[in-house]
């Protein structure tokens, strides 16, 4: 058995040390950043909330992500209990796996070590893995199943492919272009269908019809508005330049998973993508190197339609999270792309071998290092000053507050959102307050006989820390009453009165 884990780890140590790198950016702070439980994050509570009593469902409940996040959130609340970090933890396995898939995907590709532990490394350390690894979201799930699918596709694992392909199709919408990349492999691509048929027919008869304007889909094809083939192209275009350029100057503008408009890519990785790029594109037609084209550039392009295909919000464009079905192939891309550069740049300058290789290990070491540090700083210094209230979670703070008194007292919250961006939003505090206490939430300015109706002696309020309206009404109620501010990070984050 000793043997056996010493070949393991002889044979694949850098991978291992890689999936440790991503297991420490995974897991570090994963509790406190991001900290705030929002609309996303409250709707897949509930949905695992649902499944764990009995609620089974195999669609998409909210337009966008299919059921396979939930049920894997469902198994790991198995043994850490169902909360907004065990929404995380398991968006970080997805993560974790993903490495561990794009490492023996590269490697199948392009036979080569070197560019396959400079993509593995890429898919640890950049900022559009790790920000996605620690969000309590489906979409983590889609370069995952992309990866998994081309993997068994190259090794002629025509079944398992298909099967992916089909299982792929109920992560998340950012997945649905994924069967065009199969047009000439028809047993892969009737496989995945079968898989998908009953994800067809709850669209067909589903509620939300999937091409009306308030489905996830017909609402960014904009099926209702009648636009002019002018004023389609125009968008068309305009989203194509977007993507394109998020790469390198412009990015997405949402504060919840990126820096907002910071380009999707740190300028290294741009660079040595593009060049990656522009370099299988000419190795595929001098060397008819076919598998570059098939199962790297065309994908790249074809993964794309669904971010592409948003017409009616073509501001809205790039959309990181829409996009995020490129990066295996953007990784191995700039992993060629940087190895191949090195390689010919000093093959041109040194003729000594052994000199070589030790100046390209080198090069590329300290290249990935620039690379993993502007991408750690990104996330962990810069992204955290652009959540709500500098990532200060009104809503855990609360929670915590009412925790810490005893059960028998009875919570009033009134009101909500005060914060930045919406927060605190009442479901995020009953998803986090432990289920003993019992809480009743109000609207704010609530009439006097009804407010003073609510309260007794054993009774705390949260209230607006800004707005003393509620708080004058209720020392008019003939109760001795008692108030502090939660303070936190400069931040005032609520007003809580205590009623003896």
């Amino acid at each position: 058995m000793m043997k056996k884990y010493k070949t393991l780890f002889s044979h694949h140590w850098v991978l291992l040390v890689i999936l440790c790198i991503g297991l420490f950016l995974g897991l570090y702070q994963l509790d406190n950043l991001p900290a705030e439980m929002w609309g996303d994050a409250t709707a897949h509570y509930t949905l695992a909330q649902n499944v764990r009593h009995g609620f089974l469902f195999f669609n998409y409940q909210y337009g966008g992500d299919g059921p396979i996040y939930t049920y894997l959130v469902v198994f790991v609340s198995c043994f850490l209990g169902l909360s907004f970090y065990t929404l995380k933890f398991t968006s970080v396995l997805v993560y974790l796996l993903f490495i561990f898939v794009m490492y023996h995907l590269t490697d199948e590709i392009f036979k080569k070590k070197a560019i396959t532990y400079i993509a593995s490394f890429l898919s640890a350390v950049s900022f559009w893995s790790v920000t996605f690894a620690r969000q309590p979201h489906a979409r983590m799930l889609v370069p995952l199943f992309i990866a998994i699918t081309l993997l068994f596709a190259v090794k002629k694992k025509t079944a398992l492919s298909g099967i992916s392909l089909g299982l792929g199709m109920y992560t998340q919408a950012s997945f649905w272009a994924m069967p065009l990349i199969f047009w000439k492999r028809w047993k892969i691509l009737l496989i995945g269908v079968v898989f998908t048929i009953p994800l067809v027919i709850s669209f067909v008869y589903g509620n939300v019809g999937f091409f009306t304007n308030q489905s996830y889909f017909g609402e960014k094809l904009a099926t209702t508005d009648h636009y002019t083939f002018s004023q389609i192209a125009e968008n068309l275009s305009s989203n194509v330049s977007a993507n394109f350029f998020s790469f390198i100057t412009r990015g997405d503008e949402g504060f919840r998973i990126n820096v907002p408009n910071s380009p999707h890519l740190d300028t290294a990785s741009a660079i040595f993508f593009f060049i990656g790029f522009l370099l299988l594109f000419y190795k595929s037609i001098k060397e008819k190197q076919m598998k570059y084209i098939e199962f790297i550039l065309l994908p790249f392009l074809f993964i794309q339609i669904p971010s592409l295909l948003d017409i009616h919000n073509p501001q809205a464009q790039p959309n990181i999270g829409r996009m995020i079905g490129v990066i295996p192939f953007v990784y191995m891309t700039t992993a060629y792309g940087l190895s191949a550069t090195w390689r010919f740049v000093i093959n041109r300058t040194i003729k000594d071998k052994q000199v070589v290789k030790v100046l390209y290990f080198i090069c590329i070491m300290y290249l990935l290092l620039v690379i993993a540090a502007a991408n750690i700083y990104k996330y962990f210094i810069i992204y955290p000053y652009f959540l709500p209230d500098h990532n200060t979670p009104f809503d855990r703070i609360i929670t915590q507050t009412i925790n810490a008194y005893p059960s028998q007292i009875h919570s009033i919250v009134i009101g909500s959102g005060w914060g930045e961006w919406g927060q605190p939003e009442q479901q995020a505090i009953i998803d986090e307050v432990n289920k003993q206490h019992h809480i009743t939430f109000i609207q704010p300015f609530t009439p006097k006989n009804q407010l003073c109706l609510l309260l007794n002696n054993k009774t705390i309020v949260i209230t607006n820390p800004t707005d003393t309206t509620d708080t004058a009404t209720m020392a008019t109620c003939n109760k001795t009453t008692t108030s502090y501010i939660l303070q936190k990070n400069s931040f005032q984050v609520a007003r809580v009165t205590e009623i003896k």
